[in-house]
């Protein structure tokens, strides 16, 4: 377990390739201000990446009190091994006592590494958050037994608290355009032989249109009974008229 040094909360912003935010991050760091100020600490914005002076920009208009950035070509695609070790060397430094993590394919992966090493508790897609006003504790609240409860859970023993959030169930703020705030700049190195995975190559490979249900507000979706393709032109026209995007199964 990490040694608390403060009760700020912290929020990893996931940075993509070219070094911007990831939407979830921006999320968190809208539902964190309310929850930093009643837990009485700073809103520190966790960015990891390579050339992320876009996302710290983005970081500090959508709230940070501060950011935390770890800038180097290391870190230009996820790995593992390098950001559990970033972030767990952040946390024995910094002390926080709450860390927030978007349920994305990288924070999913990212969370349970983390909170092993710390050897501290990790609260797993949740979709409402709150501070416990008798303990001071979060209160992480998630789906349970196939989603026909939904339970509260308190992690009071160990630090920091961590939880991972799905993405779109806060939505973001209002960003103040050019807001700044301090950025603090850590340099970690990370040997070849800590990674224990190699990347070879990265291939996009896209059929058709590219399509950004993350960050849809509406999506109209088609499934097996639309009959194939000619059974899209309703759900086009209607997604038209209400300004959606449109989807599918995986079947259709």
């Amino acid at each position: 377990m990490a040694e608390v040094k403060n009760k700020n909360l912290w929020v990893f912003v996931e940075t993509d390739e070219k070094g911007n935010a990831k939407s979830v991050g921006l999320e968190l760091l809208t539902v964190g201000r309310g929850l930093a100020d009643k837990q009485g600490g700073a809103l520190v914005g966790i960015v990891i990446g390579n050339k992320v002076d876009a996302a710290i920009a983005s970081a500090a208009e959508y709230g940070a009190d501060e950011v935390i950035a770890v800038d180097a070509p290391a870190f230009e695609h996820y790995s593992t091994d390098a950001y559990a070790k970033a972030l767990c060397t952040l946390v024995e430094k910094y002390g926080p006592t709450t860390i927030l993590i978007g349920a994305t394919n990288n924070g999913r992966d990212l969370g349970p590494r983390v909170s092993c090493r710390l050897h501290t508790g990790l609260t797993a897609d949740c979709t409402a958050l709150d501070v416990d006003e008798e303990s001071g504790n979060m209160a992480w609240t998630r789906p349970a037994f196939g989603g026909n409860l939904m339970a509260t859970i308190l992690c009071p023993d160990h630090r920091p608290q961590m939880g991972t959030v799905r993405p779109g169930v806060f939505k973001k703020g209002e960003p103040q355009t050019g807001r700044t705030c301090p950025v603090t700049r850590e340099t970690i190195e990370i040997a070849p032989d800590e990674i224990r995975t190699e990347l070879l190559e990265v291939i996009n490979e896209v059929a058709g249109e590219v399509v950004d249900l993350e960050n849809a507000d509406i999506i109209v979706s088609g499934g097996r009974g639309v009959g194939g393709p000619e059974g899209f032109a309703p759900i086009r026209e209607l997604a038209e008229v209400l300004g959606a995007t449109v989807g599918a199964s995986r079947a259709a």
